[in-house]
């Protein structure tokens, strides 16, 4: 080899050094923040026990983990960032492969299932709720009727509460711990999870802190008014039973049915994808089965559902 050929290797081999340096301190300094940060999240993730056990509160530090909290996923900002990779990577893909209309549809499609998870999740919390309430209210008269504060009382009454309390039971016991306004936190809470019962319970609770008067009419009215809307939704949903599901029906047939004909036939698939007039279609296909979701939708809606 020449002298020239050596002094390009040379050259090359310096360079590729140089860059695995910068690259082993760019690496160095993200391990850093990442470790600060892990840190951080693990002494503000405080443990606090209930009763035996230790009860854990998610830290929620952002828009979009107050909406996952919401729904109850537990999803860390590393899986959440996979999960927006491999959907962009599938859109790519779709993308490049079907065309521009089809990558839109796939997106709604995906949108719309996320969507219909989230709410899926979100209705089974606001149900554990309403269910669990009266209970809790009872709970909470019974204890005070045994002679116990009315701060007490609460904190007994959470205590064997389902876990969608768990962060309203942290805070709370917290601020009567430290000898804070508790009432708030009943506010907060209940607009987290569209429950207007507790903010009554907040009112009533800071009217008897502010003015000293007597909480127990507001609790029991709430709790049997609770009962109630738990009897009429249960009534409500076995009579309307088959009427859900043929509008279940309704909504799923007609996507069903399309993308079977795509799957048999190429050259329909051909002509939906790849011309004018097929785009013309999907887009008036779409609107008219749009606007039949939402009207279907808010048919089905009744008791206990918002």
């Amino acid at each position: 080899m020449s002298a020239v050929e050596l002094l390009g290797m040379a050259q090359v081999l310096g360079i590729i050094a140089v860059l695995t340096v910068l690259l082993q301190l760019l690496w160095f300094r993200y391990r850093q923040r990442s470790l600060v940060s892990d840190r951080v999240r693990q002494r503000l993730q405080q443990r606090t026990e209930l009763g035996q056990e230790l009860g854990q509160t998610r830290v929620v530090s952002g828009p979009l983990e107050r909406l996952l909290l919401r729904a109850d996923i537990r999803l860390s900002r590393t899986q959440l960032t996979l999960m927006g990779i491999v959907i962009f990577v599938m859109l790519a893909l779709v993308l490049a492969s079907s065309g521009f209309i089809a990558a839109v549809v796939v997106a709604l499609f995906i949108m719309a299932s996320l969507w219909l998870y989230w709410r899926f999740r979100f209705q089974q919390q606001r149900r554990a709720i309403f269910e669990s309430l009266p209970g809790i209210m009872d709970s909470t008269l019974r204890y005070m009727g045994a002679g116990r504060s009315l701060e007490a009382s609460l904190l007994e009454s959470f205590h064997d509460a389902p876990p969608v309390f768990q962060p309203l039971t942290f805070r709370l016991r917290s601020a009567v711990e430290s000898g804070r306004d508790y009432t708030g936190l009943f506010d907060d809470f209940a607009r987290l999870y569209r429950v207007p019962s507790l903010v009554l319970v907040s009112i009533a609770l800071r009217t008897s802190a502010r003015f000293g008067s007597s909480i127990r009419p507001v609790l029991q009215q709430v709790a049997n008014s609770l009962r109630s809307q738990q009897e009429l939704r249960r009534e409500f949903l076995a009579s309307t039973a088959e009427t859900r599901f043929t509008a279940g029906a309704f909504t799923l047939l007609p996507l069903g049915m399309a993308v079977y004909m795509m799957l048999i036939n190429e050259k329909y698939a051909d002509v939906l994808l790849r011309t004018d007039t097929g785009h013309t279609m999907l887009i008036i296909a779409g609107v008219l089965q749009g606007i039949g979701v939402v009207i279907i939708w808010r048919m089905v809606q009744g008791v206990g559902r918002e």
